[in-house]
């Protein structure tokens, strides 16, 4: 039923109700083991072979040759629920050439697979045979598996702006987030039938211009299939990589590695000449792969400690797209009059639960208990977890007055605008945190006025007239958007319609300006019409998060990253024990104690990327008693101390052990929850926007 939630979502976003669930995904993800480690990155797509049998197909970029002659076969999975579609054991053609090698263009990178049986559960596509010139000034249309949204297929639309024997080159009609869309087919809009493989991006005048594999290079390819069609084992490739090289000083070379960077022509040909230093633009592969590390900044090999709590471990993941590593974020809360309504937790932790008096004609009991303490007790935790040296904050309140006119909102005797910056882009959280108690201590009032929010906060990230913020050109931009409601301004509440249509303008906006939005609904009001929140999170490549109890907020708000990292784990390898306290944060950023041995211990961190990607990092210590204490720096003291407090709790409680078990399974539950109220709040949403008319034409469907 989610899935056919999801395409029934897509259709009615697309105006083509006819469509619903009998469109398949015709997009996947490769993916093999060798040993314990599962590899494979970027997007497959499937196509008809010679005699009519379905092969896969991907880039040769985006697998590692060298491991895959180890593997036995590749699965090929839907990008949400991680089903796999078809399995293939053999080359049905010669794999080719990353195009990053010497020598190597893009037309030549490519790998297909024989297939065991045809793909299920997934559609098959067409290759358009004719001339890539023909295809010049035409639009297409570019299917993938987003990295951000739960969902099998997504698309994005451009336009043919170049082409040449080598290559195509197409401009996005916005700015996209295009981890893992390596691979993916490119469709003449027209024909709906396959003319390239996307292989690399760069950046062009506010959007992306792409580097597209004409797919006459895979159509040569398919007609002299290996084998006369049974293909080739995989192992049998293992002797035509490249022999190691030794003596003379040379260590082992392996087999080659692309080049840290996008192709050269391609990059530098674009760049101003002041830029034109061969450092990558956004990284590797055209920031079509998720470049994921794992850095262990504390502590250093060799470190000794005497400490009884084990080793305090601190560091940072990220799933980076290409070199940025900066985040610019808006924390955008709704003060509006129906935030004073209880939350349903002891937000303020003084041991009592608030509850309306009266349906809240008289107060409530706890007025700290309120939704709106909920947002500035989230916002707070998301402070706790981020890294003012890569990460600055913003804060925007919204509400807004009924009609236009004064009366929800006053001032001494003034309208208090819509929205307002309460605190601009700064590394100095103090000052955020501030800003968030003068909220909280104002209170709320009014209506909600959802696009102005959002409007204010693009203004603030992107620098725009009237910012009060200093612009960051090459930060990842996001918005953290809190809403208890559904819009009922700038209209009049009762024009539900224009409302959520001043929204979804306002997402548009955020969608070409390159900003992600992340919605919250929080509390049955902003479940029930929930079609404002799911589209600014749809249009803008954001995740859209139901809390059916907004009291669970700061628990919710604690599975919120940045930096794509879905999973991390900790452990001693050397006594085969994982952390005891272990704090994943927004941006990344991550700290854990370890329990030690005496003697030597190895400890690891691994960590997953919402691609699939993991990447390890190892650490050597020692334990002896006696030993001087490892100084840390003052924002990494304050991150231990705040694990051993949560130790402390533990150990109070009894069982350590028994206590981490049953917080992990609430934390299952929770999500579990969450994905329940996802698919039905799409769901919702999807109902909603046929009954309101809704006809605002979406950014991605929109002509040159």
């Amino acid at each position: 039923m989610a899935l056919r939630s999801a395409l029934l979502f897509s259709c009615l976003l697309l105006g083509a109700v006819s469509c619903l669930a009998k469109v398949l995904p015709a997009v996947a993800r490769p993916r093999f083991k060798v040993g314990a480690e599962t590899l494979g990155s970027g997007t497959a797509f499937f196509v008809p072979g010679r005699e009519g049998e379905t092969v896969a197909v991907t880039t040769a970029h985006g697998i590692d040759l060298g491991k895959l002659v180890k593997a036995s076969q590749v699965d090929f999975r839907l990008g949400k629920s991680g089903g796999s579609v078809a399995r293939a054991s053999r080359f049905y053609a010669p794999p080719g050439r990353p195009f990053s090698e010497p020598g190597a263009t893009l037309r030549g990178d490519y790998m297909v697979f024989s297939l065991d049986a045809p793909p299920t559960g997934a559609r098959v596509l067409e290759i358009d045979s004719r001339d890539p010139r023909a295809h010049a000034g035409h639009r297409v249309r570019i299917l993938g598996v987003p990295a951000s949204i739960a969902r099998d297929e997504d698309d994005l639309f451009g336009s043919v702006v170049r082409v040449l024997p080598s290559r195509i080159e197409v401009r996005l009609d916005v700015v996209a987030d295009l981890r893992g869309w390596g691979g993916a087919p490119v469709l003449d809009l027209d024909s709906k039938q396959v003319i390239g493989i996307l292989e690399a991006a760069w950046p062009e005048n506010g959007t992306l211009r792409l580097g597209v594999a004409p797919i006459t290079g895979l159509a040569e390819a398919l007609k002299t299939p290996l084998a006369g069609g049974l293909g080739r084992a995989f192992a049998r490739y293992a002797s035509s990589l490249p022999a190691p090289k030794t003596g003379h000083g040379h260590a082992p070379a392996g087999p080659p590695k692309p080049a840290p960077g996008i192709d050269r022509h391609l990059a530098l040909s674009r760049m101003p000449r002041a830029d034109r230093t061969g450092k990558p633009l956004l990284g590797r592969a055209g920031a079509l792969r998720t470049d994921l590390r794992v850095e262990i900044r504390t502590p250093k090999n060799g470190a000794i400690f005497s400490d009884v709590n084990g080793a305090f471990v601190a560091g940072r993941a990220r799933a980076m797209l290409g070199e940025y590593q900066r985040f610019d974020v808006v924390i955008v809360l709704d003060t509006s009059g129906s935030t004073l309504d209880m939350s349903g937790a002891d937000v303020n932790g003084n041991g009592i639960v608030g509850s309306q008096r009266m349906g809240g004609l008289f107060g409530a009991t706890d007025p700290g208990d309120s939704i709106l303490a909920a947002e500035v007790a989230a916002a707070k935790r998301i402070l706790q977890g981020l890294d003012p040296r890569n990460t600055r904050i913003a804060l925007v309140s919204f509400a807004g007055a009924a009609n236009g006119a004064p009366g929800s909102l006053i001032s001494v005797g003034r309208r208090r605008p819509d929205a307002v910056t309460e605190e601009p882009l700064t590394s100095h959280y103090a000052r955020v945190e501030r800003a968030l108690d003068r909220v909280l201590a104002r209170g709320a009032q009014g209506l909600t006025h959802m696009s102005e929010g959002v409007r204010v906060a693009i203004r603030e990230v992107k620098g725009y007239r009237g910012s009060r913020s200093t612009v960051d050109p090459d930060s990842n931009k996001v918005i953290l958007f809190f809403t208890d409601g559904q819009p009922t301004a700038p209209y009049d509440p009762m024009m539900e319609a224009d409302n959520v249509r001043s929204v979804i303008r306002a997402a548009d906006q955020a969608a070409r300006a390159g900003v992600k939005i992340d919605s919250f609904a929080l509390g049955p009001e902003a479940l029930e019409g929930p079609v404002a929140t799911v589209e600014m999170a749809e249009r803008t490549g954001g995740r859209f998060t139901p809390v059916r109890r907004p009291g669970e907020l700061v628990q919710v708000i604690e599975n919120v990253s940045l930096a794509d990292i879905e999973h991390l784990e900790i452990q001693n390898l050397s006594t085969h024990k994982p952390a005891e306290e272990t704090e994943l944060n927004a941006d990344g950023s991550f700290g854990a104690l370890v329990p030690l041995k005496e003697g030597k211990n190895v400890i690891q961190v691994v960590a997953r990327s919402s691609d699939g990607k993991t990447a390890t990092s190892k650490v050597s210590v020692a334990y002896a008693t006696g030993a001087t204490r490892v100084n840390l720096p003052r924002e990494l003291i304050v991150q231990r101390n705040r694990l051993l407090q949560k130790k402390l709790i533990d150990l109070r409680r009894g069982n350590v052990a028994v206590e981490a078990e049953r917080s992990e399974h609430m934390r299952r539950e929770l999500q579990l929850e969450i994905e329940r109220e996802r698919a039905a709040a799409q769901k919702r949403a999807a109902r909603q926007r046929k009954e309101l008319k809704l006809d605002v034409e979406h950014p991605l469907d929109a002509g040159p």
